[in-house]
């Protein structure tokens, strides 16, 4: 599957600059989901797809420390969300800003809803069934890694 809209939230900040600095490091950058609920369907989609559930959730994203201010950290998510939100999303963003003791602040903003579509392709050997067809993800729908780690020793004999 895609990134979730939270993810992408979450690259759009860490990847925008203000005045030519950044909001934060992208190690200061954390987002999550809450609460979510999967609402079923099973809507004929471009002849052989399925827009098989919606997703709803809540959407968390902090940024700890931080030294932008919350309100330019809220002016991009707002901004964001207006330009990337779909029908079923809230574009309201609950915030805090609770101060460290070095003067930076512990950011987090918390979108109430966000909506995910399920989108299916119908396939011979879906590990989906619904009314005798077999449906899977689409290839543009795969979870490709972005980036990873490999760790290992270099022995000598």
């Amino acid at each position: 599957m895609s990134k979730s809209k939270i993810e992408k939230l979450k690259q759009h900040l860490v990847s925008v600059e203000y005045q030519g600095h950044k909001l934060a490091l992208n190690t200061q950058f954390d987002s999550w989901i809450e609460g979510g609920r999967i609402e079923p369907s099973s809507k004929t989609m471009n002849g052989n797809g399925l827009l098989a559930a919606r997703f709803y959730y809540s959407g968390v994203i902090s940024i700890n420390p931080c030294f932008a201010p919350a309100a330019l950290i809220c002016a991009f998510a707002s901004f964001w969300l207006q330009n990337n939100g779909g029908r079923y999303d809230s574009t309201d963003i609950e915030f805090s800003a609770d101060v460290n003791d070095d003067n930076s602040n512990e950011v987090e903003l918390t979108i109430n809803q966000l909506c995910e579509d399920i989108e299916l392709i119908q396939t011979d050997s879906g590990p989906f069934e619904l009314n005798g067809n077999c449906y899977d993800f689409g290839e543009q729908s795969l979870w490709v890694a972005e980036s990873f780690l490999l760790q290992g020793t270099v022995s000598r004999a």
